[in-house]
């Protein structure tokens, strides 16, 4: 209990920082929105439907779920390599790990702070898609949508963590993940039509936690019919997190590692 008390303290003391900071909401929220916006004004008329994985879907439900899966992984990924990379350099990490606060309360609570923010996000991009391009929801796809943001959540943040241990500088986390999203997102059918990918990089980057996110959040926010879940993308993405946490369970440090 007292672990998860402070786990929930620390969730809302992050919370509280993010809704100060209008840079950080601008560029989590109004961004996704203004791609959508974007990619539907330019795309939108020309690819009235979108063939993904042998379904063809509404331009408006492919950019729905890719930009939101993109908002989501841009949220999470980057926030925890940048606040966890700033604060090990700053000493805060070696501090808290001197308190009696358990350790993974701090990281457990900078988890749990992330999927909350990821969930706000969705819930602005569906208010987007279907008040402002008429998108359908189903209730069951909202169910679908928020267990694929809980498994993905989990991913991004532990390839995060593990990946903290080769990121030094703030500076360099704060370019590494941004670049490292956009980068997935262009070969992962996110920006742009499927078709327009040679098919060998969509195989590819079938592979990266990514792709099969954002596909199946496509589908799920544009088919009739079926429950939205794909076993596939929890398996590649449960993958990705377990492997990652391992991973960061060696190789993650509390003390800064520039001198």
């Amino acid at each position: 209990m007292r672990f998860i008390r402070l786990s929930l303290s620390q969730a809302r003391f992050n919370l509280q920082g993010y809704v100060r900071s209008s840079r950080t909401v601008i560029f989590g929220v109004l961004m996704p929105v203004g791609f959508l916006a974007l990619f539907n004004s330019v795309f939108g008329g020309r690819y009235k439907t979108i063939p993904v994985n042998g379904h063809l879907i509404s331009s408006v439900a492919f950019y729905t779920g890719g930009l939101t899966t993109y908002g989501v992984m841009l949220g999470t990924f980057t926030g925890i390599l940048v606040a966890i990379v700033s604060a090990r350099e700053a000493g805060w990490l070696k501090r808290f790990r001197g308190t009696p606060m358990p350790s993974g309360a701090y990281l457990a609570g900078q988890i749990l702070y992330l999927f909350v923010t990821s969930v706000g996000l969705i819930a602005v991009m569906l208010a987007v898609s279907v008040f402002g391009y008429g998108l359908t929801v189903r209730a069951v796809t909202l169910l679908a949508t928020l267990c694929y943001t809980l498994v993905g959540v989990f991913a991004f943040a532990a390839i995060a963590l593990a990946l903290t241990k080769v990121i030094t500088t703030s500076e360099m986390a704060s370019s590494v993940g941004p670049f490292t999203v956009v980068i997935l997102s262009f070969i992962s059918g996110v920006f742009l039509p499927p078709e327009l990918l040679p098919h060998w990089l969509i195989t590819v980057s079938s592979y990266f936690p990514l792709e099969p996110l954002a596909s199946s959040m496509q589908r799920a926010f544009a088919l009739p019919s079926g429950t939205g879940f794909e076993l596939r993308t929890f398996v590649v993405l449960a993958v990705w997190g377990i492997v990652s946490f391992v991973i960061a369970q060696f190789t993650f440090t509390w003390e800064p590692l520039k001198r």
